[in-house]
């Protein structure tokens, strides 16, 4: 058999007129990361974006959504992000390693994502900005702060723009949306396994991380 399948390759070269240099790996095209692009597949995938808003107009907008989504149940921060905001007075901020049990009742969570993908409406949330992970799952709704300019348009683009250090904090957490599937009888449902509502609130200019 090895003789008959040598003669075999030995005839296919013969019959190669020239060698065909590998052509190398294949560019990914270039894709639109403009906030308005982000913004289109996050509300296609069930989310709501808002924004860019300036610095001084984004504590504001947040904390109105925040008061309106949580019916007047528990609002609870992370420390960057209540601090992104300009730790505004009466907002519960969530120390690290808050016992994810007694999460359970948060109507309304606020954190703050480290960039964007516009390609899928995608947010990376670093286990830096949000020790607390279990909070983006067992929270009613979720906010998310995020700088409009930290946006690239694939998933490829953001692993290499994540931090060398993303990891150093444990976790790095991608969120798309609302919780959602469509495994029972082929019907849509909104917080299935987690939140039932996402928001993604842009900063314009930068002004969130220092």
């Amino acid at each position: 058999m090895s003789g008959a399948r040598e003669r075999v390759l030995a005839a296919v070269r013969r019959a190669v007129a020239h060698e065909v240099p590998h052509p190398g790996p294949h560019p990914a095209p270039a894709l639109d990361a403009s906030w308005d692009a982000f913004a289109a597949r996050l509300t296609a995938v069930g989310g709501e974006a808002h924004g860019p808003f300036a610095p001084d107009a984004l504590r504001a907008a947040v904390l109105a959504l925040a008061a309106r989504w949580s019916g007047g149940g528990r609002i609870a921060a992370e420390a960057s992000a209540a601090a992104a905001l300009g730790d505004p007075p009466g907002l519960e901020v969530l120390p690290p390693g808050a016992p994810p049990h007694g999460l359970a009742d948060v109507a309304v969570a606020i954190a703050r994502g480290a960039l964007g993908v516009a390609e899928s409406g995608a947010v990376a949330v670093l286990g830096r900005d949000t020790p607390n992970r279990a909070l983006l799952f067992l929270a009613e709704r979720v906010i998310l702060l995020l700088d409009a300019p930290c946006l690239v348009g694939d998933l490829h683009s953001a692993v290499r723009a994540l931090p060398l250090d993303a990891l150093a904090a444990h976790h790095v957490t991608w969120i798309s949306g609302p919780s959602k599937t469509a495994d029972i009888e082929q019907t849509l449902v909104l917080g299935a396994h987690g939140p039932r509502a996402l928001a993604v609130f842009g900063s314009a200019g930068g002004g969130l991380r220092p």
